[in-house]
């Protein structure tokens, strides 16, 4: 017995031995047969774009599975912050590659051809998921900044704030943007930057920015642009750069937004955003209307003079409110003929009034602090203010890919007027007197242009145009002094009404030429210019100005660090030249110890700009840095002067401005449902102006820091806080008014998000807030205090319908007017599936 078990035994170990040496053979002929017949490396490579926009979509996951086990991925990457993605497999076994991307539908697509070892795909086209699932896993949110060449764009439609935001409170957010406490915009730090509305400039918002962008919902704009180093086809104008706001297209089927927003002032306000495309038409239109009040503003000037001891201290405090109502609206209409032609007609409006009333008491004392004069004086104000625009574009595409053809024609309209009654109350050695004083201006402008893109291949491209731009400024001021003698209205001694006229016509043309690698890109350009101008008083004979041309280069490199950063350096000089706000010589004598008016002899300044930039983008983090310096030698600054007891203010070309500062914008991701920002810069600046073989110059430091933080909360809730500083800045005879602000707003989601209600508070831990400026000169030293009310709270809804599927083409290129100074893969087989995964900011559901 105990035999037979032990050779049972031995015969097991036997067989599991002849199966081991016979595993053992076949791996080892597999390995020889492997070693002579290498397994081949495919590498497979595309660009995920937005199937309706075409935009390229950042950070996409990109699965590969073999098709025998699609459920089972292989191999996974991440595209780049510009959708490019690439990797290698050692297998020619059919593929299934699938792409998670923020918001996206997932969408996969089939690989069986590998008869080349490079496998292009060329773009994959990826959709929206219209589908709101009730549990959705967040794992980042989409990046809100995106870097071009010459630009940085914020994405307006994933930043959930905008639902129920303004324009202008949106661009507290913005890289390089600042919004002041009197909501004066600043681009790096600067002012003298330009405002476009896809892609043209935009009369209606350079007369009256802040208050345009305050009428225009947030929820319209698809994504903000600020190109700080624009190039040669654009208009040679803007210092500082473009702020370039491009609203929604129209989409197939039909979608809008209604919207209504009131605050503790009475401030109203309500609105109407609409979109269809039907066929081959597609039109967007928005409306908004709303008035506006200021409950009380106290404005207190204290000046010393140098040289009149019998006037030395003079003292100012006025108080005032002011109403107003504004309207606006923008129509635009397209009409593709077919896949190569398409016309867009468009219209934007801009329309507002106003009526202030200020009363306010004046003293002046001599060295020795005694009253030597002293009077009161009410100022009752009204005026109007507008800009009206229409264009027409035509593209001409073709079957070359980025080949390009546009022609544009837009006018503009801008009128302007005041209408102010001014009486003053003799108190102690004054006199009494009464003034009626009528100011009306107004700017039209025609603008003809043509743009040629010709790409050789996917390294070369060169864009060519020509513009002309003829403008006529016109203004007519009548003065009136009441005659308490005769009873009657006369004109005012020693003032000459006058009108004035003033045209140019702008010719010109530029060059430019792109070249591309995988790392490495460059963009330079010339832009040529000649202006002729001549200004007219009264109906006399014109007065010609000597005509200047100007040659505007523009270079810039751009090098890909790693995929989610790169270093970019450029050059550009750029023109400002002075429209009617500062060439009108209307005298503003509504308070007779402080008198300003334009200056019509301006011309043009000239600005030089380097800047070098470093930016980093990934799933949780964006950042941007930008260390530049810019110079000019006849900068348009405000030049104030004392004259017995009245100082004077107008406006010279001064001698030189130097500037030299940092900017950092950083938004980081912190969880699913938390992120925040912070925006800053600073700046040295240096002014000299040389007057009468006076110098005046001035000189310092302006810093700002914004920060603001958004939190989702659970039931659709989500609250945002924001807040900044920024110091006094320096001009050319002192400092501005620094200012500060904080707001906080809690916004509630119904209904798929299709209904957001909003409250919102600014301003709310303090009664009142004081902003101070000072100016002085080798004759007197100034200070000014604004006081106004601070909290400010309101309430605003929105509600959004309709189902759209299909965007509308626009024209890719139209006019761009910046030159004036104003206050699927081809080879691959679609296989969607409709499902969501990846990932989104907050959750949906209740």
């Amino acid at each position: 017995m105990h035999l037979h078990y032990f050779c049972d035994q031995i015969n097991i170990i036997m067989k599991k031995t002849s199966i081991t040496l016979l595993l053992a053979v076949v791996c080892i002929l597999s390995s020889l047969a492997q070693a002579q017949n290498p397994a081949q490396i495919f590498t497979i490579k595309g660009t995920v774009v937005d199937s309706l926009s075409n935009e390229t979509v950042p950070f996409v996951t990109v699965s590969a599975s073999k098709s025998t086990m699609p459920v089972m991925p292989f191999k996974r990457v991440a595209a780049d912050a510009q959708g490019k993605f690439e990797f290698t497999v050692s297998t020619s076994e059919a593929l299934i590659l699938k792409f998670d991307a923020v918001g996206m539908k997932t969408t996969a697509i089939s690989v069986s051809d590998f008869s080349n070892k490079t496998i292009e795909l060329g773009k994959i086209r990826i959709a929206a998921n219209d589908k709101m699932l009730s549990e959705v896993t967040v794992i980042a949110a989409k990046p809100l900044v995106k870097v071009d060449l010459d630009k940085i764009t914020y994405d307006m439609k994933s930043d959930p704030e905008s639902q129920t935001s303004s324009t202008l409170e949106m661009l507290r957010k913005v890289p390089m943007v600042t919004v002041d406490g009197d909501e004066n915009i600043q681009v790096k730090g600067q002012s003298n930057f330009k405002i476009f509305m896809n892609g043209k400039e935009t009369t209606m918002i350079s007369s009256n920015p802040s208050q345009v962008l305050k009428s225009i919902p947030a929820n319209t704009v698809k994504s903000i642009e600020v190109i700080t180093e624009p190039g040669a086809k654009y208009e040679a104008e803007g210092l500082a750069g473009i702020i370039n706001i491009i609203t929604e297209s129209s989409l197939k089927g039909y979608t809008g937004t209604v919207r209504a927003g009131v605050d503790n002032y009475g401030a109203v306000n309500g609105g109407l955003y609409f979109s269809t495309k039907v066929g081959k038409w597609g039109i967007t239109t928005n409306l908004n209307q709303g008035l506006f009040r200021n409950p009380g503003v106290s404005v207190e000037t204290k000046r010393e003079s140098f040289y009149s001891p019998d006037f030395m201290y003079f003292n100012q405090k006025n108080e005032g409110k002011n109403t107003g109502n504004f309207r606006y609206g923008s129509l635009s209409v397209s009409y593709e003929m077919d896949s190569l032609n398409l016309f867009t007609l468009s219209g934007n409006g801009f329309g507002g009034g106003y009526n202030s009333k200020t009363t306010g008491s004046t003293n002046l004392l001599s060295q020795s602090m005694e009253t030597v004069q002293q009077y009161n004086n009410l100022a009752e104000m009204k005026g109007i203010w507008g800009g009206y625009e229409g264009s027409i574009d035509y593209q001409r595409s073709f079957s070359k890919k980025g080949k390009l053809l546009t022609t544009s024609y837009k006018m503009s309209y801008s009128p302007r007027g005041s209408d102010n009654n001014v009486e003053v109350e003799n108190v102690m050695n004054y006199f009494d007197n009464k003034q009626h004083i009528k100011s009306n201006s107004s700017g039209a402008e025609h603008t003809f242009q043509l743009d040629y893109t010709e790409p050789f291949n996917k390294k070369h491209v060169i864009e060519i145009g020509a513009k002309y731009i003829y403008r006529l400024n016109q203004s007519e001021n009548d003065y009136q002094q009441y005659n308490f003698a005769k009873s009657a209205w006369e004109a005012m001694p020693g003032i000459v009404d006058k009108k004035m006229t003033h045209s140019n016509g702008i010719l010109g043309a530029y060059g430019s030429y792109t070249y591309k690698l995988d790392k490495f890109s460059a963009r330079a350009g010339g832009r040529l210019e000649r202006t002729n101008a001549s200004i007219q008083y009264n109906g006399d004979e014109a007065f010609t100005q000597k005509p200047f041309t100007n040659l505007v280069p523009s270079i810039t490199l751009s090098y890909q660090t790693t995929p989610g950063s790169n270093l970019q350096l450029s050059y550009t000089q750029r023109i400002s030249r002075p429209d009617i706000t500062y060439l009108n010589p209307f005298r503003n004598i509504s308070d007779p110890k402080n008198i300003s008016q334009g200056n019509p002899d301006l011309i043009p300044e000239i600005n030089n700009s380097f800047n070098l930039n470093y930016n980093l983008f990934t799933q949780k983090i964006n950042f941007n840095s930008s260390i530049f310096t810019s110079f000019g030698n006849n900068s348009i600054e405000q030049v104030s002067m004392l004259r017995d007891t009245v100082v004077y203010s107008t406006y010279e070309n001064t001698g030189r401005s130097r500037s030299t500062g940092i900017s950092a914008y950083v938004r980081w991701q912190v969880t699913k449902d938390f992120n925040w920002y912070f925006n800053g810069n600073t700046r040295y600046s240096y002014f000299s102006f040389t007057q009468n073989n006076k110098l005046t110059e001035n000189k310092g430091f302006n810093y700002g820091a914004f920060l603001g933080a958004s939190y989702s909360l659970p039931k659709n809730f989500r609250v945002n806080t924001n807040g900044g500083y920024m110091s006094p800045s320096v001009s050319l005879q002192g400092k501005s008014n620094g200012f500060y602000h904080y707001s906080l707003s809690l916004t509630k989601s119904f209904l798929q998000r299709k209904l957001n209600i909003s409250a919102n508070a600014n301003g709310f831990l303090q009664k009142f807030v004081s902003y101070k400026g000072s100016t002085e000169t080798d004759t007197f030293r100034s200070e000014n205090i604004i006081t106004r009310k601070s909290p400010r709270f309101g309430i605003n809804v929105s509600y959004t319908f309709g189902q759209m599927k299909e965007q509308i083409k626009k024209a890719a290129r139209g006019i761009t007017n910046d030159d004036v100074k104003t206050g699927g893969g081809e080879n691959a087989t679609q296989v969607g599936t409709g499902t969501q995964t990846g990932t989104q900011t907050g959750t949906t559901g209740n």
